[in-house]
């Protein structure tokens, strides 16, 4: 099987971008230079702390995009979603579906094993989430509105992606088997 590259949708990705780091600057700095102080500084500090995996994320996609480097890559082994950083092994997929939050397309994973992909991620506030009780109710989701190409197609070629690994799988693990 062909790896299978999708670039960046660069419209979308540079407003989206633009928007949240401008927005992002703009509330650390508001609260820098507001007159209650020391409260404006230990809240920017926080705000700071919060949004800087986000803000790295950003900056590197942005990069990503002018050096034409793909947003999202499919191998024979594995989906990797080069916008959040995080690679999610076809064995590991239980099932998959499409969902719209805001305006934005979502390709939505049940994964089988959220421990090898919670590995992956990078943030106080994430890793938490998948230590509670129960992280079966927490999405994973890759945005494939900022991928350029139809939603739908992208979605096709994943879920294909994804079928025939379990069918190649499904096949060598029935010709390994003694009769």
């Amino acid at each position: 099987m062909n790896n299978v590259l999708y670039p960046y949708y660069s419209i979308k990705l540079w407003t989206d971008s633009a928007i949240f780091l401008i927005i992002t600057f703009l509330l650390i700095l508001l609260t820098l230079f507001s007159n209650n102080q020391p409260f404006g500084i230990i809240l920017a500090f926080f705000l700071i702390v919060l949004t800087k995996n986000r803000i790295k994320r950003t900056i590197k996609n942005l990069y990503r995009n002018l050096k034409n480097q793909p947003a999202i890559e499919l191998t024979g082994a594995y989906f990797f979603d080069h916008i959040n950083n995080i690679k999610i092994y076809w064995h590991n997929i239980d099932k998959l579906s499409v969902i719209s939050i805001r305006g934005n397309t979502y390709v939505n994973f049940i994964l089988k094993d959220k421990i090898e992909y919670a590995k992956q991620l990078d943030g106080f506030l994430s890793k938490i989430l998948f230590k509670l009780p129960n992280p079966e109710e927490i999405a994973i989701k890759t945005e494939i509105s900022l991928v350029k190409g139809r939603n739908e197609d992208i979605y096709n070629s994943i879920y294909k992606f994804r079928e025939a690994k379990k069918l190649y799988n499904f096949q060598t693990n029935n010709s390994t088997k003694p009769a």
